[in-house]
């Protein structure tokens, strides 16, 4: 199997599957922590400004996660 394959298969394997590490963080987040991040995206914040301030509350998150999620590439919204 050549690399054109590879990344074809792979990229076709990743889209059958409906899991989005920002979603299961954001469905275990209380309503006020909810509340406090939609407000955070509505108001411009960058994505590594939320990402520290995440992890400063202990809530584990990953840059590349948020991206993915806020530029619709992650596997959520390809369903």
């Amino acid at each position: 199997m050549g690399l054109a394959d590879r990344l074809k298969a792979s990229v076709s394997n990743k889209r059958t599957s409906h899991f989005c590490a920002y979603i299961v963080m954001y469905n275990e987040l209380s309503p006020q922590d909810k509340k406090a991040l939609d407000e955070a995206w509505e108001k411009g914040y960058s994505n590594n400004t939320v990402l520290q301030a995440l992890r400063a509350e202990g809530i584990k998150s990953s840059n590349e996660s948020i991206r993915a999620h806020r530029t619709g590439m992650c596997k959520c919204l390809k369903s």
